[in-house]
């Protein structure tokens, strides 16, 4: 519900870390209990071996350390690949996926195999650790077997959130190879696909597991939390492996520094023990059943699509799915708008996620609301079937109805053309079309 009481049926689920929806009973009665008991920031809490033994149940990895945000995962996996492979420094990532906020995650590629960065303040000599190739090609993988012994680790985006129809499993299980081959860490950055697809991830999907693993979103019941995973010759780096008080045993590998004042927060500690305890309980039953209320969506939207003959593709993964331009279409952000404005909240350019809140009702309103922006859209002539070979009125909308005029806005915010007013030193008039 917005600020005007405008109630909208929800497609982003908080980008991805609502599996369960908004404010579920169960993560609600966890949270007040913990508020109850205390949620006390600094000793270690009781909860964090609990989570952390459901996750390592859930993943198959061995070791499990926690921290704040996906982001984080992410940049605590490539600060232990480097810390144990000694002198390599080098990690390669690919070009459409999406790790989060670090500065060297926030880069893109060129053909010259140079990296820069993909935002401002970034500066450019931080991202030239990071090599950026294209996701799923032969010329990739023989990159990477060429430069193995330079890699610290190799982090994919199993399936990325962007491009979900693509999923390279072949080209996965070879990059495994050459990484196993060459001890380089191969990092799943599962921040989206982990338990959201299946219970274990993309790993368990497709039977290749990680050294190291990054999780977040779905397991903080919409709080904030992240957790990396992996085995001990990876994750020892972190607190120097097992050893007890009373003995003489101590940690005896190397470590790098990875803390911070928040991690292990009780309350996200709560909301994620009741989220690893309720998926437990569902089972993978849970993840089948989304999967199959985004197929039914996802199937429903493109017959009506086809039928209009337009260039727009619905492609999905799990309860992932995403509207796709086939072309540049002027205006086509207006799909996005319309539907906003009958309920339906969505953002252009943005994936889409079915949770356990969804019923048939909705998913009824989601294909109708679609279904009549589609219309709208055709009916104004923004939207033409076959549009590739098809002139539509849009671009007669960015031509300049007279010589000279100017694009601008009018006193109620709305675009118009506009014209020098020769009656006016410096002014313009509005141009009524």
């Amino acid at each position: 519900m917005d600020l005007d009481n405008n109630e909208y049926i929800d497609t982003l689920n908080g980008f991805g870390s609502c599996l369960f929806g908004h404010q579920p009973d169960f993560i609600k009665e966890a949270l007040h209990k913990q508020i109850e008991s205390g949620y006390e920031v600094g000793p270690q809490h009781p909860l964090a071996g609990e989570v952390c033994e459901l996750l390592s149940e859930f993943t198959g990895h061995e070791r499990i350390a926690l921290c704040n945000t996906g982001s984080e995962a992410v940049l605590g996996a490539m600060r232990i690949a480097r810390t144990v492979t000694g002198g390599r420094s080098l990690v390669v990532a690919f070009s459409g996926s999406y790790h989060g906020i670090n500065d060297e995650a926030l880069v893109r590629g060129s053909k010259k195999l140079k990296t820069f960065p993909a935002a401002a303040g970034i500066l450019s000599q931080s991202v030239q650790n990071v090599l950026v190739l294209e996701y799923g090609t032969d010329e990739s993988l023989e990159i990477i077997r060429q430069r193995s012994h330079e890699l610290a680790a190799v982090v994919v985006e199993p399936v990325q959130s962007r491009r979900p129809e693509f999923q390279p499993i072949e080209f996965l299980n070879k990059v495994r190879e050459i990484t196993k081959a060459s001890e380089t860490a191969l990092v799943f950055d599962e921040v989206i696909t982990g338990f959201r697809m299946h219970p274990g991830g993309a790993q368990a999907l497709f039977n290749i597991k990680a050294d190291i693993a990054a999780y977040g979103k779905v397991i903080g019941g919409g709080l904030s939390i992240g957790a990396i995973a992996g085995n001990s010759t990876w994750m020892d780096a972190i607190d120097g492996g097992f050893w007890e008080y009373g003995d003489e045993s101590y940690p005896e590998v190397g470590v790098t520094y990875f803390a911070g004042t928040f991690v292990r927060h009780p309350l996200a500690l709560a909301a994620s023990k009741a989220s690893l305890v309720f998926m437990k309980e569902q089972g993978p039953e849970l993840q089948t059943k989304l999967t199959a209320m985004t197929e039914n969506l996802v199937s429903d939207l493109i017959i009506e699509i086809k039928k209009r003959k337009l260039p727009i593709e619905v492609n999905y993964f799990g309860s992932l799915w995403r509207l796709k331009f086939l072309e540049e279409i002027p205006y086509s952000e207006l799909l996005f708008v319309l539907m906003r404005e009958k309920g339906i909240h969505i953002w252009d350019g943005f994936p889409c996620f079915i949770t356990n809140a969804y019923n048939e009702q909705d998913i009824n309103k989601l294909k109708s609301v679609f279904v009549s922006c589609l219309d709208e859209l055709v009916s104004a002539g923004v939207f033409n079937s076959n549009s590739k070979n098809s002139t539509s009125f849009t671009s007669d909308l960015n031509e300049p109805p007279k010589n000279g005029a100017r694009l601008g806005m009018d006193e109620q915010g709305n675009p118009a053309w506009f014209i020098k007013d020769l009656n006016v030193e410096s002014g313009f008039a509005k141009i009524e079309l």
